[in-house]
């Protein structure tokens, strides 16, 4: 566990990006992810990068009802290593039907693997470094098509219980500064884990 200091240290060493009225004038706010699942494109392809142990993706599959639904994890990490089995054990009908598409691996390599201009929406949910979270953006901005969809979860400066610094407001922020993006929804939870979802402008 890093220091107060290593956490000052690595807060500092983040982006600082302003945006202007236009990234966020058309911005809705919504109660919670689940209430986003109605708004994100419907009957779509869909990759949810960061799927644990699936929580989050029964609720995509009942509410988002995507056409193809990807999940993308290494499962390799003691803490969610049997996720995969809990995957398999779940959501067995839908791999079977060949609707839901198992991509065991790092973020990274397994989003690459997309053809670009592919998917309609992306949600990420993996470590929220400021660095990982960057080029999983960089990465979605070419894979998702030019009407889709770019989301994620914890918006937010950081886990308080750990504690652990996020940069995943640094990333978002200067991800549409940078690549012309803006806010459509934002949820504010009360535990203030919050998602956002980003569209073109």
């Amino acid at each position: 566990m890093k220091t107060r200091e290593e956490r000052q240290a690595l807060r500092a060493s983040m982006p600082r990006t302003p945006l202007s009225a236009h990234h966020m004038e058309n911005a809705r706010l919504l109660p919670d992810r689940g209430e986003l699942l109605y708004r994100i494109p419907n009957g779509g392809i869909g990759v949810e990068v960061g799927a644990a142990f699936g929580e989050y993706t029964a609720e995509i599959l009942e509410k988002n009802r995507p056409a193809q639904l990807y999940l993308i994890d290494p499962w390799s990490m003691d803490r969610y290593s049997s996720g995969l089995d809990s995957i398999h054990t779940n959501f067995a009908a839908e791999i079977e039907a060949g609707r839901l598409h198992l991509m065991q691996g790092t973020s990274l390599e397994k989003l690459a693997e997309f053809e670009d201009d592919f998917l309609d929406w992306a949600y990420i949910d993996t470590d929220h470094s400021f660095e990982l979270t960057w080029q999983e953006l960089l990465l979605c901005e070419k894979k998702v098509k030019r009407t889709g969809r770019i989301a994620g979860h914890d918006f937010c400066t950081g886990n308080t219980v750990k504690p652990i610094v996020y940069g995943v407001v640094e990333a978002v922020t200067k991800f549409c500064k940078d690549y012309g993006w803006q806010f459509e929804f934002l949820t504010v939870e009360s535990h203030a884990h919050f998602s956002y979802c980003l569209k073109r402008l």
